[in-house]
């Protein structure tokens, strides 16, 4: 349960970001101008954007993978002590 909590929050907070970073662009103009007509200030580069998508891909990615490999670990310790649990009933 808290790890579907926390995946709410992630996707709460992703999402709210994208809102707020879409309400600072500039509305866009009704014509197409090319790049090299465009003043410097309204060029944008897009290798940070590039950057800052993978970037987020990979930490949730991570993230997941850190998950499942607690999950994992539970689960195994689980059933090591359930082996125990039926070794010890069959001796006594």
């Amino acid at each position: 349960m808290k790890t579907l909590k926390r995946w709410c929050a992630l996707v709460w907070l992703s999402v709210t970001w994208g809102v707020v970073v879409a309400a600072q662009q500039p509305s866009q103009q009704g014509e197409f101008l090319p790049l090299d007509q465009l003043p410097p200030q309204e060029r944008m580069a897009a290798a940070p954007l590039l950057i800052g998508a993978y970037a987020f891909v990979m930490a949730v990615l991570f993230l997941y993978v850190l998950s499942v490999a607690r999950r994992l670990t539970n689960v195994q310790q689980e059933i090591s002590r359930l082996d125990s649990a039926i070794k010890q009933g069959h001796k006594g």
